[in-house]
């Protein structure tokens, strides 16, 4: 019996239909990867079945007592909550249940029902031994130990960068043990350590999970099932990724045929009826033959997706020093990372690697100026013109058009559309509130944005996450193509090698 049923699903922005009565089963044990293309609705299904959207029609069912987890990336904190009080809420019923065994005890020593609480406080404690709750706090720190968050549990949440953030969200998730797991992009904030761990953590999950990554390796390594969404129709192959990939194209080809073969069929039909509707002794066949061509489901016509290309526009650099670090301490209350020293010259290409919190990211922000150093000294060439593109960028409530008329105002809508359309956000995705973009999309307008900017000096921190292979490929060839300084930290080694880039690890 399915857990979860989707039923003749369809869900619209605006004028976009992204799905057609799309039909989808999970059963308990099933481990389901899903595909896409950036666009094609995957966040926005993970919504839908978390009921954070609302369908046009058709049903979402969730068998009775069926529960589920859902990992939102761009969740906002805005309470002073720490990690610890965070991650506790999990188990909120068993601290309640302990809080009740400690009252009984404080009446037991006043001698108050000695009997009836002493038979009650074993019952407790023996259901809190059961349900490990004197084991909380070992399997919290195990948990965060394997994604990489080392950080106080004291805290404050919404303190944290928006990736240590998001690693926390999981690491709530995976303890909740849910029957259902929904992860979007689970894997964006984790270096390949900690990608492993998490590979082994869900390949010994007994229950479900639909997981969306661009990471295809990682794909194929938790995935027992893969579903693809494309034409608006979801298919769904029993396999890992690779199994995926030959039963693809086996479907491709036969799907295609069936199309052509279909379109054949239907201009054979209209030319029928457009030569005899109007002939009294043909007039009856022509009529018959259109109900029938007015009834036929038609198939959608396949998807042909473009490469894009982009490029960044340089301006002039200079044979001289572009930045120079020396003995550089950086952090926040106090220094996560000591003695940094680096001098590159302008044209010089690097990439910096390190263990996920080891303070890629925060030495960014430091010679950026957007945090203070903690000791030691930065020299960044007064003559570099930087364009940066961070990890996070909190999403704001505003559609693409108007994102990027922010920062250049003379730009009209016809040319804003036109940089996007390069960019794959078209039609009614300009509209679109960035907050309600996806996290592919969302980088595709943040990058369009980029390529506004004339510079001699690229600063990217994960310019990788939640982008498909085709705006990966397009990525790759314009930073290839880029004469200027760059420092790019990517989690993607393939990514990093192809590009032959200078490796710097932070350790």
């Amino acid at each position: 019996m399915s857990i979860l049923e989707v039923r003749d699903l369809n869900f619209s922005y605006g004028d976009q239909a992204l799905y057609n009565n799309l039909n989808l089963k999970v059963e308990m044990g099933e481990h389901i990867g899903f595909l896409g293309a950036n666009g094609t609705g995957k966040s926005t299904l993970l919504k839908l079945l978390a009921h954070k959207l609302i369908p046009d029609s058709g049903e979402i069912i969730w068998q009775d007592h069926v529960t589920f987890s859902y990992l939102d990336q761009f969740l906002e904190v805005d309470s002073d909550v720490t990690v610890l009080e965070y991650l506790n809420e999990v188990y909120k019923d068993l601290f309640l249940r302990e809080e009740k065994l400690n009252q009984i005890y404080h009446d037991i020593s006043l001698g108050i029902d000695l009997e009836k609480n002493s038979r009650q406080a074993d019952f407790i404690q023996e259901e809190l031994l059961q349900k490990g709750f004197y084991k909380i706090n070992e399997k919290i720190d195990n948990i965060l130990l394997g994604l990489g968050v080392q950080i106080p549990l004291d805290f404050p949440l919404k303190k944290l960068s928006g990736g240590m953030r998001a690693k926390v969200f999981l690491a709530k998730m995976l303890l909740e043990e849910r029957d259902v797991l929904l992860l979007d992009e689970p894997t964006n904030f984790l270096d390949q350590v900690h990608i492993e761990w998490l590979v082994k953590f869900l390949n010994s999950y007994p229950k479900a999970y639909i997981v969306i990554s661009h990471n295809f390796q990682f794909l194929n390594d938790v995935s027992n099932y893969i579903i693809e969404l494309e034409n608006r129709v979801m298919t769904k192959y029993k396999g890992n990724f690779l199994d995926y990939l030959n039963l693809k194209t086996m479907r491709s080809k036969e799907y295609e045929k069936a199309y052509l073969k279909q379109q054949e069929k239907i201009k054979k039909e209209e030319e029928f009826i457009k030569k005899n509707i109007v002939r009294a002794t043909t007039t009856k066949r022509a009529q018959s033959r259109r109900k029938q061509l007015e009834k036929m489901e038609r198939l959608e016509k396949p998807v042909v997706y473009k490469d894009l290309n982009f490029k960044f526009k340089f301006t002039r650099t200079f044979n001289m020093n572009a930045l120079e670090v020396k003995n550089l301490s950086i952090g926040y209350d106090h220094p996560i990372l000591k003695d940094i020293n680096m001098k590159l010259a302008f044209g010089d290409r690097i990439a910096i690697l390190g263990k996920n919190g080891i303070g890629k990211t925060t030495f960014l922000k430091t010679i950026l100026d957007i945090i203070p150093k903690v000791s030691g000294s930065y020299d960044v060439n007064p003559l570099n013109k930087v364009s940066y593109f961070a990890q996070v960028e909190e999403p704001k409530d505003i559609n693409a058009i108007d994102y990027i008329r922010l920062d250049y105002p003379l730009m009209d809508n016809e040319q804003i559309r036109s940089l996007l359309a390069r960019f794959g956000i078209t039609g009614e995705l300009v509209f679109r509130s960035m907050r309600e973009l996806s996290g592919g999309e969302g980088a595709r307008v943040r990058l369009a944005k980029l390529t506004l900017e004339e510079s001699n000096f690229l600063i990217l921190d994960e310019p990788t996450n939640h982008l498909d292979k085709i705006m990966k490929k397009a990525l790759f060839d314009a930073l290839a193509e880029y004469p200027g300084t760059l420092i790019i930290v990517s989690h993607e080694l393939e990514f990093i090698n192809k590009l032959k880039l200078k490796q710097i690890k932070f350790q």
